[in-house]
């Protein structure tokens, strides 16, 4: 049976194909309103198959529309909104493995003067998701979005600029295949103003956000994690030219932080302070000096993991921390050389876990930048050299170089970069990083209409002093496209170390021991995809995608399967649109026991494009 709403989206949709033919291109309301309406109307046959909730049958009508236009005039009142119900990637370009339904809007308003303000609001029912498994893809989750955008300025010539910002998005889902849900609530307002005076360029800000979120267990075998966090941050920086094409430039902050996860509770705040001076004392000479202090070094650290959903023990964050940088820099550039010459010297100081450590370290760089041989290549080299006081004194030899080239020559298309490092200092002393990685992409035009791509890349890095640190990820993909036909295929791999959130497992980035679950991964995936368009009007596509991954947690593994295919068919006849598709999803974890989750869904139908006014 159909339900009332179905009925008025069909009505509204034979509506639109008997007026269509004969609508103006434009709708005028009295002396100060236009509009413009557009959209397509399907009316069709679909079936759903499920190994879990059975089959299900019906003739349904789906469609979006996009409606849009503006009062007095675009500078003073615009307005777009775009609704769509039941559209999926069988019948639509909405990428979604389920019917998503729901509305796009914005507005602007008074944005010709000198108040502009704009209103932005997404609300998606029954729509498809990404929880993030790092370099292989993403496992497929069920979900409903909402997210609310406000802003307002104040451009008054002679005065401070400022800026009012507010935001409200949340999102509830559930994965796949298992029966773990997760959500992420989030809430930001801002404020910022700049200014200049007397030659002086000032910035304030103050920031509130708040986040809740709940943190799924379908990889650790625990309980989910409630997590609330809240943060204030004041913010003001300042700078003015100074002789010889010099600048200068200070700045502070101040973030309140409060936490609360599972019954653990954290409140900190953390004060940073920043300045910096520079100078072009001759030309294509430059010299200059910063300075940072921060007075809770830990909590810097882990504010970027709690904000993003992660759980870090309060224990780790109640210890008394601070860190002082101060780095001076001098660089010199030698154009018909094409080389550029930079030496730093940096200072560090820092109390951490409890102990307290200081580094020096001196690093000599050079970059050569050229044309050649019809191209253009970028190299760089570079040393350090690192002591370290830390209960005794050690030191250390450093090592960094990039490399790339680019060029066309004739129909090709030529490009490739190496990276590589070794003991390079991180944000905390006593921890050094190394790594490699490479990218390579080849094309070449092929006749007038064909051209052929492959590119590979890949990228590994580790932290000394910690466990488990490694993190690798390598891709490949080749694509063909000809008049008519196009291929494409890709694989990657990866493997590393990731902390939990709402949104999926995120890569460890900077040294962070001490987390309170920290997961390993390792994964696969490849894809296919094809399309071809064999007579006018005809358009045939599919694509297939497998994903398999393993965790490790500390309490538990899990083997993680997802596997995609989308297959479309297109015909176009006039305004109309026959179309049809075949999607089927199968996603599973071994941890929840349960067997694989699959579902396939149809449709076949008519689609007409309209253009109402």
């Amino acid at each position: 049976m159909w339900t009332g709403f179905q009925r008025a989206i069909f009505a509204l949709g034979l509506l639109a194909m008997t007026l269509a033919p004969a609508a103006r291109a434009q709708l005028q309301v009295g002396d100060n309103v236009n509009m413009n309406l557009s959209g397509n109307i399907a009316f069709g046959y679909s079936g759903d198959y499920s190994n879990l909730a059975g089959s299900d049958h019906s003739i349904s009508p789906a469609g979006n529309a996009d409606l849009r236009g503006s009062y007095y005039s675009p500078s003073f009142l615009s307005f777009e909104v775009q609704p769509f119900y039941s559209q999926s990637r069988v019948n639509s370009n909405y990428q979604s493995s389920f019917r998503a339904t729901g509305v796009n809007s914005s507005a602007s308003i008074f944005s010709g003067s000198h108040f502009p303000g704009s209103v932005n609001f997404v609300k998606t029912y029954n729509s498809s998701g990404q929880f993030s498994v790092p370099g292989v893809g993403d496992l497929t989750t069920h979900a409903n979005s909402q997210n609310l955008a406000l802003g307002w300025g104040i451009r008054i010539p002679d005065y401070p600029n400022v800026s009012f910002q507010f935001a409200d998005g949340s999102t509830d889902s559930t994965i796949f295949g298992s029966n773990a849900k997760d959500s992420f609530h989030t809430r930001h307002f801002g404020v910022s103003a700049n200014h200049t005076l007397a030659g002086f360029v000032m910035n304030a800000g103050y920031h509130r956000s708040s986040v809740n979120s709940t943190t799924p267990d379908v990889f650790t075998g625990a309980e989910a994690l409630n997590t609330d966090t809240s943060s204030n941050t004041y913010d003001f920086g300042v700078s003015h030219k100074l002789p010889f094409h010099g600048a200068f430039s200070a700045s502070a902050s101040k973030a309140d932080v409060n936490t609360s996860t599972s019954g653990e509770r954290y409140d900190t705040t953390i004060d940073t302070v920043g300045s910096g001076v520079n100078f072009i004392p001759v030309k294509n000479l430059n010299v200059g000096v910063t300075a940072q202090y921060t007075d809770n070094l830990q909590g810097s650290i882990y504010e970027g993991v709690i904000v993003a959903g992660g759980v870090v023990p309060a224990s780790l964050l109640n210890y008394s921390t601070h860190s002082l940088d101060i780095n001076s820099l001098t660089s010199y550039v030698i154009p018909k050389a094409h080389l550029t010459f930079t030496a730093s010297v940096d200072r560090r100081d820092q109390t951490i876990l409890g102990g307290s450590v200081t580094s020096d370290t001196l690093e000599e760089l050079v970059n050569y930048a050229n044309d050649f041989l019809g191209g253009f290549f970028n190299v760089t080299v570079g040393l350090s050299q690192t002591s370290v006081d830390f209960a005794t004194h050690s030191s250390s030899n450093g090592y960094l170089g990039n490399v790339s080239y680019t060029r066309k020559y004739q129909k090709w298309n030529v490009n490739g970069a190496l990276n590589y490092s070794h003991n390079t200092q991180t944000l905390l002393i006593g921890y050094t990083s190394s790594g490699h990685g490479y990218s390579l992409g080849l094309g070449r035009k092929v006749g007038t209409q064909s051209y052929w791509s492959l590119n590979a890349s890949g990228t590994k890095s580790n932290f000394s002093g910690t466990t488990a640190s490694d993190n690798f990820a390598q891709s490949y993909g080749a694509s063909l496209s000809m008049r008519r036909m196009s291929v494409s295929g890709s694989y990657a791999k990866a493997h590393g170390t990731s902390f939990l959130t709402p949104n999926g497992l995120t890569p460890i980035s900077n040294p962070a021991p001490g987390l309170l679950e920290s997961i390993v991964f390792n994964g696969k995936s490849y894809s296919f995809g094809a399309s071809t368009t064999p007579i006018y009007g005809l358009v045939l596509s599919g694509t297939y995608s497998k994903t398999d991954s393993d965790t490790l947690a500390t309490a538990a593994t899990s083997r993680n399967s997802t596997q995609q295919l989308n297959t479309m068919l297109q015909y176009k006849v006039r305004k109309l649109w026959i179309t049809a598709g075949y999607l089927k999803l199968r996603q599973g974890f071994s941890i929840t026991d349960q067997p694989t989750s699959s579902e396939s869904s149809f449709f076949i139908g008519i689609t007409r494009w309209f253009n109402l006014f």
